[in-house]
């Protein structure tokens, strides 16, 4: 579903830019969630690109690791470990538009 919206939001504008963010929970080193967080991300990109055509160049990516916690623990919580994707076109054009 998420790939058909981005498809369809790519067929109107197809200079879409779509930021794909990996969060982590807190478990672990900050520096190894941040690798983790980052792998996470470039995974989804990745399958979005070989998977449902999503072109590689409409889509960058960011780990964030532990930073963006949605429940505030420091324990395993699998509510922490996701991805969101976020369209970021207005921030990255030189125009503004």
């Amino acid at each position: 579903k998420v790939a058909a919206a981005m498809k369809a939001i790519l067929a109107r504008n197809p200079g879409e830019v779509f930021l794909i963010e990996g969060h982590t929970d807190a478990v672990g080193s900050d520096e190894s969630n941040l690798v983790l967080s980052d792998d996470r991300a470039e995974t989804v990109a990745d399958l979005l690109s070989q998977f449902y055509d999503i072109p590689p160049e409409n889509l960058t990516t960011q780990g964030y690791g532990e930073r963006y916690l949605k429940v505030e623990t420091e324990n395993a919580e699998r509510t922490n470990r996701r991805v969101t994707i976020r369209r970021i076109t207005q921030l990255v054009s030189s125009s503004g538009n």
